[in-house]
């Protein structure tokens, strides 16, 4: 009877050990290889202070402290913003349609030059005591008027082309930097000039827009996302 028990509760202990390892083969197969050096994984750190402690965590996929949702860190990048729109309106695109406006205008005002060649051969040489003196000035006079409309107006469709190829070229710019940010992982994107970059002023009021345009005084090469959107709009780096 003794052997009989022994050999039972050597298969038992068989059988246990059988399904232990069965149960515990499959946890094994899901755990994480953490390296040796980390901590964790853990749902949050208290970090103590003197104004008590703070719950640092992981708050989608950022280091976060609090409830609000600006309670995270944020990864920053910055372009040079001037450059790029510069090389943007220099494209043939842009080039093209300021080309057509030249040419539209300048035909326009050849057409106003031809009126007034004519206006003089009919009237240059009348004298003041000519009855057609007086007709002359009168035609003149609606002619000047004539052009100086069309040239207000002229400069005004010239400053609404460049604005509107000003905001176009912009919206090219920020559709770029989404891409590069969302494959960089950045979330906030400053605007900004190189501080090392010469100013291009000549009186007080400019100098001080390019020391206001320079958001950083001083800042890490790698936030500097200008040579990535440069080649996401495929424009040449230098």
């Amino acid at each position: 009877m003794k052997k009989t028990h022994s050999i039972v509760a050597s298969a038992a202990l068989a059988a246990a050990g059988f399904l232990a390892a069965q149960f515990a083969a499959p946890r094994m197969a899901v755990a994480r290889a953490i390296p040796a050096a980390d901590l964790g994984p853990a749902q949050a750190v208290l970090l103590e202070g003197k104004d008590g402690a703070m719950k640092l965590m992981n708050a989608d996929g950022r280091p976060g402290w609090g409830d609000e949702p600006t309670a995270k860190a944020w990864a920053i990048g910055a372009v040079h913003v001037d450059k790029i729109l510069k090389r943007l309106l220099d494209n043939k695109s842009y080039q093209d349609d300021r080309a057509r406006f030249d040419e539209e205008a300048k035909n326009q005002g050849q057409a106003f030059q031809k009126e007034m060649d004519a206006l003089k051969a009919q009237y240059g040489e009348k004298t003041k005591d000519d009855p057609d003196f007086a007709a002359g000035q009168t035609a003149v006079q609606a002619l000047f008027e004539r052009y100086q409309k069309w040239n207000a107006g002229l400069q005004a469709a010239q400053g609404k082309l460049m604005a509107e190829q000003v905001e176009k070229a912009y919206r090219e710019l920020v559709t770029a930097v989404d891409v590069v940010s969302d494959r960089r992982k950045v979330d906030v994107v400053y605007r900004f000039i190189p501080s090392a970059t010469p100013f291009e002023s000549q009186d007080l009021g400019n100098a001080m827009i390019q020391v206001q345009a320079r958001t950083f005084l001083r800042a890490p090469e790698s936030v500097d996302l200008t040579a990535d959107v440069l080649k996401e709009l495929n424009l040449p780096a230098d």
